[in-house]
């Protein structure tokens, strides 16, 4: 069943977002605080474990395989960066957040809302679960999306204490965003190269350990500017091996 896997995700990320809220003056802040960190260092393994993925195998004479997943993932993150920058799509995310926060969060009430949405929308939708997941979605596997359903329910719990409301409403860019890979996914798994999604997977990953990293407070990334990178790899992948092939004929 297509987009079971978006659903479930969808559900679980409302739930405990709204469950968040309700336990919200039950958790002391300083044990939020320490959740969120031991969450973010989960994020940044789930990032490392898929950034490190063994690379496809090309069987090129003139490069190995790991050097051109590191030139793909280089050159996606680079173009992609430059895209995302150019237009923008953090200030325009921000502003979804903003426009939901005035419509639907009471006066003195507001505040956090947008950066509780951006911050849980990009933590979600970000990365290799999410492009892999929804793919296999489209061919009725849901797994990978299951397992990253249990991933972000935990995370939305522990942060809607704090950040809010915004939280909970994050599972409405899960269910559109995801939704929309998913449909793109039944017309195209059976058109991209399985090595294409490959690479697509682990250039996410990268974004997904600047996620962690942001978390952490390590580091202050505007990682939605960078999410056209994850999509690069489909069309760099198809060059990279005609450009190799021409040279190795």
């Amino acid at each position: 069943m297509p987009f079971l896997g978006t659903i479930v995700n969808f559900l679980v990320v409302l739930v405990c977002g709204l469950i968040g809220l309700l336990i919200k003056k039950g958790i002391p802040k300083k044990v939020c605080d320490s959740l969120k960190s031991a969450m973010a260092i989960c994020v940044i393994y789930i990032g490392i474990d898929g950034a490190l993925d063994t690379a496809p195998y090309i069987g090129s004479e003139l490069l190995s395989d790991g050097l051109i997943k590191v030139l793909i993932m280089v050159i996606s993150l680079a173009l992609g960066t430059l895209v995302g920058e150019l237009i923008d799509i953090d200030k325009w995310v921000n502003r979804l957040g903003d426009s939901l926060e005035k419509r639907f969060v009471k006066e003195g009430e507001q505040g956090k809302f947008a950066e509780g949405f951006v911050y849980c929308s990009m933590l979600f939708c970000v990365g290799a679960m999410t492009v892999n997941g929804a793919f296999q979605d489209a061919l009725g596997h849901p797994d990978i999306l299951i397992t990253k359903a249990v991933i972000d329910g935990i995370m939305c719990l522990v942060l809607a204490p704090t950040l809010g409301i915004g939280c909970a409403v994050s599972s409405v860019f899960v269910l559109v965003y995801q939704g929309l890979l998913t449909l793109a996914g039944l017309f195209l798994v059976g058109i991209l190269p399985a090595e294409s999604i490959a690479y697509m997977s682990s250039t996410g990953s990268l974004i997904i350990i600047l996620i962690g990293l942001n978390m952490l407070g390590e580091a202050k990334v505007k990682t939605a500017n960078m999410t056209p990178a994850i999509f690069l790899p489909a069309l760099i992948y198809p060059l990279f091996e005609l450009i190799l092939s021409a040279f190795s004929g």
